[in-house]
């Protein structure tokens, strides 16, 4: 019996092997990690976007109709690129207001909202305006179920009322960027 101390080189070899192999692992590991947290962490930017997006939506479903008798304007004006509308529905955005005229609009290819808070006498007292997606160059369309052909209209000329569908969709073909938007109106 032979006593030896130390590794030959051949043990060290497959030992360095070993570690080389589980250093790529952790590497690994400690990249996936890293891309996890970046996909994760919250882009404020992007969260008020969707933020408003939401609001959008909310408040166009719950437009006031052209109908309704209120000392402030409550027309539906809707073109290829803006829509302008009043609603009702200040919950958790603008509690002290008693209406709301939002102004939805292709400015420069960015899709914006401007927001003007009304009293009861229909007079503004705070103006806030949003980027909802930017370069999606946004084009607005109506739909309408009365019409004789049933298909999207570029413009709302109809005073009286409230169109049923309203559409927004990129133009530049965007879809990650924005998916067509679609609302229906409650109709009164």
């Amino acid at each position: 019996m032979n006593a030896r101390s130390g590794l030959s080189l051949l043990e060290l070899l497959i030992a360095l092997a070993l570690l080389a192999l589980i250093a790529t692992g952790l590497s690994g590991a400690l990249s996936f990690a890293v891309s996890v947290y970046d996909r994760a962490r919250p882009d404020t930017f992007q969260s008020d976007q969707i933020a408003l997006k939401t609001r959008l939506r909310s408040w166009l479903s719950n437009a006031s109709s052209p109908s309704e008798v209120t000392p402030y304007p409550v027309s539906f004006v809707g073109t290829t690129e803006q829509l302008e509308f009043t609603t009702t529905q200040t919950k958790g955005f603008a509690s002290e207001a008693a209406a709301l005229r939002v102004l939805v609009e292709n400015a420069f290819g960015d899709l914006v909202v401007t927001v003007s808070e009304m009293d009861d006498e229909g007079n503004v007292f705070s103006v806030h305006a949003g980027i909802v997606a930017v370069y999606v160059d946004p084009v607005f369309s109506y739909y309408d179920h009365r019409a004789s052909e049933l298909v999207w209209d570029e413009d709302w000329s109809d005073p009286a009322r409230l169109p049923d569908l309203v559409r927004i969709v990129a133009k530049n073909g965007n879809d990650q960027k924005w998916s067509t938007f679609v609302v229906k109106l409650i109709l009164n």
